[in-house]
């Protein structure tokens, strides 16, 4: 298997939870159309599984690889990995954001 390097590995995580997040943002903005409208109790629960799933695979993508790292007790890689996917993701939320203010 391929080493690839922290910081890209950190891309990687951070552009995976970046696709993962749009297709989640798909769903909520297209669930009438997908779903059909919902007047009754399932609706609340459907949000909230997504929700609860959502924050598991949001979980995995970002701390799985480092927390493995940190259980070898690899902790020389485990804090710079984990560093370095906070560091992409807070570059993708203000690339949306920035893409968010200038297409208004």
């Amino acid at each position: 298997m391929k080493k690839f390097s922290l910081p890209f590995l950190a891309f990687l995580q951070a552009t995976g939870l970046l696709i993962y997040i749009s297709i989640v943002s798909l769903i909520f903005a297209f669930g009438n159309q997908i779903f059909g409208k919902m007047n009754n109790y399932f609706g609340p629960i459907l949000l909230l599984l997504i929700f609860v799933l959502s924050a598991t695979i949001s979980a995995l993508l970002v701390l799985g690889r480092a927390g493995f790292l940190f259980w070898e007790k690899r902790y020389n890689e485990a804090f710079p990995l984990l560093f370095w996917t906070i560091s992409w993701i807070s570059f993708y939320l203000f690339l949306v954001m920035s893409v968010l203010i200038f297409v208004k």
